[in-house]
C-alpha cells in the first residue's frame, strides 16, 4: 500500500536532522527496484527516510550509517515498540519536575519569556512575553538588561553539559577552540542542562530515548543559532541552518516551551508511524547498523536492492554540522573513516581520500548485492572531480548504466537558490549490478556535443542546465576524467555577464 507524502509528514517532521529526501520519491523508488519482502539497504542512511518508505511498504530493511546520531534518530522513528501513553505520563512527570524552575528563569512580569533577542557580546535586547492567549514585546533599559544579566552569571550551573572543542572549519564557522557551550547563552545552557538531567534521571525505557530524541530536536532552537528576519522585524524568527554561525544579533527561545513543542511534533510523528504500520499490515524487519560503510557486516549477494545519497564531498561536512548533536549524547564518533572532503585543517580530509572511500564503498555495495538487481543513488555536486569518485567505482565494479534525472525539489535550501553556480536539485541515477557487461562507452565529448546541438542557438542557458548535461553525457559514456565541467562548457558556450547566463558559440 503506497501511503501520501501528506500522510507521513509528521515522520518527517520530528528532528532536525538534514538532507531529508522526498517521502513520495523514495516510496517510488522502492516500489519500481524492489518487491514486497525483498531485502534493501541504504548504507548512507542519513535520517533514515529510506527506512521509513521501506518498512511501510513491506520490505525487510538494513540501513546504515557510520554517524551515530543518524543511527540514533532513525532507532527511534522505527521502533514500534513504544507506549505513546507511557511517553505523554514521562512528559508529565518531567513538566511536573521543571514547573519551578521555569518560572524561575523565564517568568517576567505576569506572564512568560518565550524568546529573548540578544545581540553579538549576549546582551539582551528585548523581550517576547506570552501573557494568557496573547503576546508582547519588551524592550528592556539599561538596569533591567544588567539585572538579568547577573542573574545568569551568577548563577553556578550544577548538572553536567558539554564542553567538547568543536573541529575547527571555516566554512561552518567553527572558529578555533570554540564549545558546544559557546553555542548557547547562559540562561539556555542553565534549562538545557537542568532539563537533560531530568531525562536523565528517568527509567531506561524506549520512551525515555525518545525524550532525548525530542531533547537532541529542540538544541538549536535554544541556542545562537537562530538568526531574526529583519526584512519582518528584529523577533521574527529565521530558521537554524547548517554549521555554527553567530549574527549580529540572534533568538534565544525559552527552552521548556519550545521543548514541548518538540514534544508534541514527537508524539504525533510516533503515532502517524505506528497507525499507518498498522494500516499497512508491516510484518518484515528492519535493521540499523553504525558501521563503516566501507565494511559492511553483510554477507555476500545477500541484498536485493541498494538505494543511498552519497555523501556530499566538499559541500556538506555532515559529521562536523552534528557536533551539537553528538556531544550532548556523548557519542563516540569515528571521524576518521567519514568519507568526506573537510575544509578543516584539523582533518586532513581531501578529495584523494573521499576517492578512496567512495571506491571502497562501491566495492561493498557490489559486494552485497545481487547480480542484475539494481542501485539507485543522488548525488549533488558541481566538481566533475567528487562525480569521477562515483563513474569510476562503478564501472570498475561491475555497474551497468541504466538512466538518471534531476529532481527538482519544491523548495531549495538557500545554498543552492541564491547561488548561480551550483545544482538546482538532485541527480538522480540508476545503476544494475551487471557481472557479464562490457563497459563500452561511446566518447564523452561527442555526447555532450549531440546533447548542445539540440540547444537553440539564441537562447541563453544558465550554470544549472549546462552542468546537467555534463553529468548526464558522463553517468552516460562512463567517462571517469578528472574534468572540471566549467572548462567544458567554456570550450563550447560564452558567458553573458549581464544576464549571467550562458549562449552558444
Amino acid at each position: 500500500m503506497i501511503n501520501t507524502a501528506s500522510e507521513k509528514s509528521s515522520i518527517y517532521s520530528m528532528h532536525k536532522y538534514w538532507g531529508k529526501k522526498p517521502s513520495g520519491e523514495l516510496a517510488r523508488i522502492i516500489s519500481k527496484f524492489s518487491k514486497i519482502g525483498d531485502t534493501i539497504l541504504d548504507p548512507f542512511a542519513g535520517y533514515g527516510g529510506f527506512a521509513i518508505e521501506g518498512v511501510l511498504l513491506n520490505r525487510n530493511v538494513i540501513i546504515n550509517d557510520l554517524n551515530p546520531v543518524a543511527a540514533f534518530i532513525a532507532k527511534n522513528i522505527l521502533n514500534e515498540q513504544i507506549d505513546i501513553i507511557k511517553l505523554k505520563e514521562l512528559a508529565d512527570t518531567l513538566k511536573s519536575q521543571y514547573t519551578n524552575f521555569r518560572k524561575e528563569w523565564y517568568g517576567f512580569q505576569n506572564g512568560e519569556i518565550t524568546t529573548i533577542l540578544r545581540n553579538a557580546t549576549n546582551i539582551p535586547l528585548k523581550l517576547r512575553i506570552k501573557i494568557g492567549n496573547r503576546f508582547k514585546e519588551v524592550t528592556l533599559s539599561d538596569e533591567e538588561q544588567r539585572n538579568f544579566l547577573k542573574k545568569e552569571q551568577s548563577y553556578q550551573i550544577k548538572s553536567w553539559y558539554p564542553t567538547n572543542i568543536l573541529i575547527q572549519n571555516a566554512r561552518i564557522s567553527a572558529k578555533s577552540g570554540m564549545t558546544t557551550a559557546d553555542l548557547f547563552p547562559k540562561r539556555a545552557l542553565i534549562c538545557q542542562s537542568f532539563l537533560f538531567d531530568l531525562i536523565s534521571n528517568l527509567e531506561d525505557c524506549p520512551e525515555k530515548e525518545l525524550l532525548r530524541f525530542t531533547f537532541t530536536s529542540n538544541l538549536a532552537n535554544c541556542s545562537k543559532l537562530v538568526p531574526p528576519i529583519l526584512s519582518r522585524g528584529d523577533m521574527s524568527q529565521g530558521a537554524w541552518m547548517t554549521g555554527f554561525y553567530i549574527g549580529k544579533t540572534y533568538l534565544e527561545n525559552n527552552v521548556f516551551h519550545y521543548f514541548e513543542n518538540r514534544l508534541s511534533k514527537t508524539i504525533k510523528g510516533k503515532e502517524c508511524y505506528l497507525q499507518l504500520r498498522k494500516k499497512n499490515h508491516v510484518k518484515t524487519s528492519y535493521k540499523i547498523l553504525n558501521e563503516d560503510a566501507k565494511h559492511l557486516p553483510l554477507p555476500n549477494d545477500s541484498i536485493d536492492f541498494v538505494y543511498t545519497d552519497f555523501p556530499y564531498g566538499d559541500t556538506v561536512p555532515y559529521f562536523e554540522q552534528s557536533q551539537l548533536w553528538n556531544h550532548w549524547l556523548n557519542n563516540e564518533v569515528d571521524y576518521e573513516n567519514e568519507i568526506v572532503v573537510s575544509d578543516s585543517p584539523e582533518r586532513n580530509k581531501t578529495i584523494i581520500d573521499f576517492k578512496e572511500g567512495i571506491d571502497r564503498s562501491v566495492s561493498e555495495i557490489s559486494r552485497v548485492l545481487k547480480n542484475k538487481k539494481h542501485f539507485v543513488f543522488h548525488f549533488h555536486s558541481l566538481s566533475g572531480e567528487e562525480w569521477n569518485s562515483i563513474v569510476g567505482p562503478l564501472k570498475k565494479y561491475g555497474f551497468s548504466f541504466q538512466s538518471c534525472e534531476v529532481l527538482l525539489q519544491k523548495t531549495l535550501p538557500p545554498r543552492q537558490l541564491n547561488r548561480c553556480n551550483t545544482i538546482k536539485g538532485d541527480f538522480l541515477a540508476i545503476y544494475q549490478k551487471n557481472q557479464e557487461a562490457v563497459n563500452d562507452r561511446c566518447d564523452f565529448e561527442e555526447n555532450f556535443k549531440d546533447k548542445i546541438n539540440k540547444l537553440n542557438a539564441n537562447d541563453f542557458y544558465d550554470t544549472n542546465e549546462l552542468v546537467v548535461l555534463c553529468i548526464k553525457s558522463m553517468l552516460e559514456t562512463g567517462f571517469d576524467s578528472d574534468i572540471g565541467f566549467t572548462a567544458i562548457i567554456e570550450k563550447y558556450f560564452s558567458y553573458d555577464d549581464n544576464r549571467k547566463k550562458w549562449r552558444k558559440l
